[in-house]
């Protein structure tokens, strides 16, 4: 996840022509992220498609986080690499209430689509991905459960067990401008981080919250947010997920 699968299996890319509808989406909404219809209209057009039916699912989600990486690398004056579109595609979202899962077969083997949307947490880079199908279920010597997961977006040679209780969680949506009142410091959210050769979304803390007006770009407000992983502080703005 956020590299090239180990297998070396291709990663996850929009097509051109899907990039060229996400990029006139972006285009009408001058230059914010379109609403959240738009956003689902875009995956479920994209899902149906005759490159994409039957074959690959198109998650809402994914489509966001391209739109966020577009909103950043134009804040940096540049344009996103294909390398991040492909990175992004297939970030993930959090919440901090932990749930137990029992998608797998009574034998503990067997695909089954996810009932309910969960993300789940990487023992490779800590981050956070959404989560396509539990594969199987186990429970280890120290008595907790365990789930192996696929990951949306990803092939079989990433999926991994995963720790139910700490790195199983069902997922939230993102924070909307008119929700930035209800954060606060102390408050779990899920922020994105871009380092030099890979950009995803990890755990943090809202340390601090400077008010600002909001204009019709939405909220200027500015957040000084810690991330879990490593204790990095960073200022951001209001582009990242809400916890439960």
């Amino acid at each position: 996840m956020g590299r090239p699968p180990a297998g070396g299996a291709p990663v996850f890319r929009f097509l051109p022509k899907e990039v060229l509808a996400m990029e006139k989406a972006l285009e009408d909404a001058k230059g914010v992220t379109p609403s959240r219809e738009v956003v689902h209209a875009l995956a479920d057009m994209f899902s149906a498609s005759p490159e994409r039916a039957g074959k690959v699912s198109i998650q809402w989600k994914q489509i966001w986080n391209w739109f966020q990486n577009r909103r950043h690398a134009a804040r940096r004056g540049g344009k996103p690499t294909e390398k991040q579109d492909e990175i992004l595609a297939s970030d993930a979202s959090i919440s901090k209430r932990p749930l137990a899962v029992s998608a797998a077969t009574s034998g503990g083997k067997g695909v089954e689509p996810v009932k309910m949307e969960f993300e789940a947490k990487s023992s490779r880079d800590a981050a956070w991905y959404d989560v396509h199908s539990f594969l199987a279920h186990r429970m280890v010597d120290s008595g907790d459960p365990e789930v192996r997961v696929r990951f949306a977006g990803f092939g079989p040679e990433e999926d991994e067990w995963v720790n139910v209780r700490s790195a199983v969680r069902q997922r939230s949506l993102p924070c909307e401008a008119a929700e930035c009142v209800a954060v606060l410091p102390g408050d779990l959210i899920l922020c994105f981080q871009e380092g030099n050769d890979q950009a995803l979304y990890y755990d943090a803390y809202i340390k601090e919250v400077e008010r600002r007006r909001h204009d019709v770009r939405g909220c200027r407000c500015r957040f000084l947010v810690q991330y879990e992983h490593d204790g990095s502080l960073v200022s951001a703005l209001l582009c990242f997920w809400l916890c439960d």
